[in-house]
């Protein structure tokens, strides 16, 4: 047990620093970008989720290093002694806290995750989603929490040794209801970001990255089953679950501060800035006047809320842009919105109108005479 304990304390407090590390980062960016006052609500929750992941940490290790819970076999209840069952009762309070603490880091993580995508798709139509996985995600949150207060009741049952309720020591349908609602919601939000990466168009460098971070969300939901698997099927319940378990955490914490970061890698590596970029290039037609902007790898960053080609109106005659251009070197603007790089060719055509008719142009805009167009080409 003590090797285990110390292997353990290893792999988990390695794994928190990275963690941590990447916390560090995080905030580092917001401020130097932002300044403290100006931090999102993704921050904000980001610093209650490494209070509880912190907590986690500690609490996982506890139970390793101390002298079991109240979870027994039939021998180990008949070999009970007052000094055992005090180290029993201290172990599975801290049980009780690994518990509690998850649901909280984890969702502190969902939360960050659902801010960042709904900066990205504000003004798309995969907004809606968004909302639909945040309503999911704060009832699943409540279910989980009345899941956890009910399997055992009264709740010092969790910690009697030996307990009343066996639920107060197997967790068996607080883990049910906590898988069962945990993972349909990571899988809904892998699904409404998978669409929006396939259907941008980035420099391979760039994509690949957001490829390595939705590969990160894959294994979160595999360390998912895999701790319910140690937790619930009979010949494999074991302490094993609690790697997973931290595990699982601590993916959630790197997938959900590595795309904050990247502002500050760009600044700190100035060759990142240029992965896929080439200069704008502008042509023009002599037969028709008209002007072509583009080229592939612009680094003209697109988001919806960022650009609106706001109107142009002479005579009744307007147009209108949905999409904002946000020509920054960084990958989030001054409100903390996150924004897409695409690849965009705008062409603009103009006919002149005839002859006859330039003392009316002279005069004001003849209707249906000049005609011009934007054509956006992705």
């Amino acid at each position: 047990m003590a090797d285990s304990a110390a292997d353990f304390a290893r792999e988990t407090w390695s794994l928190y620093g990275v963690g941590l590390f990447l916390v560090v980062l995080r905030y580092t960016a917001r401020i130097r970008r932002f300044g403290i006052r100006r931090l999102q609500f993704d921050d904000y929750m980001m610093f209650n989720g490494i209070i509880w992941y912190t907590l986690m940490c500690v609490a996982f290790n506890k139970v390793m290093s101390g002298g079991g819970s109240n979870y027994m076999t039939e021998e180990e209840t008949a070999a009970l002694t007052p000094e055992s069952i005090t180290d029993r009762i201290r172990g599975s309070k801290w049980v009780f806290v690994t518990e509690h603490s998850m649901l909280l880091a984890i969702w502190s993580m969902k939360a960050c995750m659902l801010h960042l995508y709904a900066s990205i798709t504000e003004g798309l139509p995969q907004r809606k989603y968004v909302n639909y996985v945040a309503i999911y995600t704060v009832i699943s949150l409540i279910g989980c929490e009345i899941a956890l207060f009910t399997a055992c009741t009264p709740t010092p049952q969790y910690w009697a040794v030996p307990p009343s309720n066996s639920q107060c020591a197997t967790y068996q349908f607080f883990e049910i209801i906590q898988g069962s609602l945990n993972i349909p919601g990571d899988i809904a939000m892998l699904a409404i970001g998978i669409p929006i990466l396939a259907s941008i168009r980035l420099p391979m460098q760039q994509k690949a990255i957001l490829l390595v971070i939705f590969g990160m969300g894959f294994f979160i939901i595999v360390a998912a089953i895999l701790t319910k698997i140690y937790c619930l099927v009979p010949g494999l319940i074991s302490y094993v679950y609690m790697n997973w378990y931290f595990r699982e955490a601590s993916v959630a914490v790197y997938v959900t501060n590595l795309p904050t970061i990247w502002p500050l890698l760009r600044e700190i590596f100035p060759a990142m800035q240029t992965w896929g970029s080439s200069k704008t290039k502008v042509t023009s037609n002599p037969m028709t006047g008209s002007k072509a902007w583009g080229g592939a790898g612009s680094r003209a960053r697109i988001n919806s809320r960022d650009f609106h080609m706001s109107s142009m109106n002479k005579g009744g005659m307007r147009a209108e842009s949905q999409e904002r251009i946000n020509d920054t070197d960084s990958g989030e603007n001054q409100d903390g919105r996150i924004e897409i790089q695409r690849d965009v060719t705008f062409e603009m055509k103009t006919e002149r109108i005839a002859t006859g008719d330039e003392e009316q142009a002279r005069n004001g805009w003849k209707k249906n005479d000049i005609k011009t167009s934007v054509i956006g080409v992705n």
